[in-house]
């Protein structure tokens, strides 16, 4: 997600006795980058694996939204609910052409600030279909012989490499190339819009 760090430098200031030296400070504060109109989040929660290849969730920016959608992070996490041995991943790729599925209302997706307007990307959920381009990252599913869970798995953009950005036409899909009916995934995207 865009930010921008304001620092406010200064001195400490301090009656010096004998050698004493005088430090000084650097306070850093995350601040919103103004472009930035909204902040958005969406979450799906004990949503059943499925066997074959799924796309279970995907957050795309609509021809002719008029908006550049910035990808601020996914937090992934599984259990089991009657054991599995399935190592498939949970996957995010890069997706352009996405459809079908069951769109979200916008309603579903949280505003970080109540005042936001609606977003305009469109969350699809109930395997969407998808071209996919590049994976952009893997979070593990559960394995165990009979309940058992995952850590939340959180993926954020890394620091210092500008904002993930998603054009009107592109979005990105979490999906598995394979699965078992035991798992119960987890998932949430947070994303802003400018």
């Amino acid at each position: 997600m865009a930010e921008m760090v304001v620092s406010i430098e200064g001195t400490v200031p301090t009656i010096p006795s004998g050698t004493q030296a005088i430090s000084g400070f650097v306070t850093a504060s995350l601040v919103k980058d103004p472009s930035v109109i909204g902040v958005y989040v969406f979450s799906l929660d004990e949503v059943a694996g499925a066997a074959a290849a799924n796309n279970y969730l995907s957050l795309f920016n609509p021809i002719g939204s008029g908006r550049n959608v910035i990808f601020g992070g996914a937090f992934i996490s599984c259990v089991t609910a009657g054991g599995s041995s399935i190592t498939a991943p949970m996957r995010g790729f890069r997706a352009t052409l996405i459809s079908g599925g069951t769109l979200q209302l916008d309603s579903a997706s949280a505003k970080f600030i109540s005042s936001n307007p609606d977003p305009v990307a469109e969350i699809r959920t109930a395997n969407p279909a998808a071209t996919l381009d590049g994976a952009i990252f893997n979070s593990p599913p559960a394995i165990s012989a009979t309940t058992g869970s995952t850590a939340v798995h959180a993926v954020p953009v890394p620091g210092g490499t500008g904002p993930f950005l998603l054009v009107p036409g592109e979005g990105i899909v979490l999906r598995t190339s394979t699965g078992d009916t035991d798992l119960r995934w987890n998932l949430s995207i947070v994303w802003a819009e400018a």
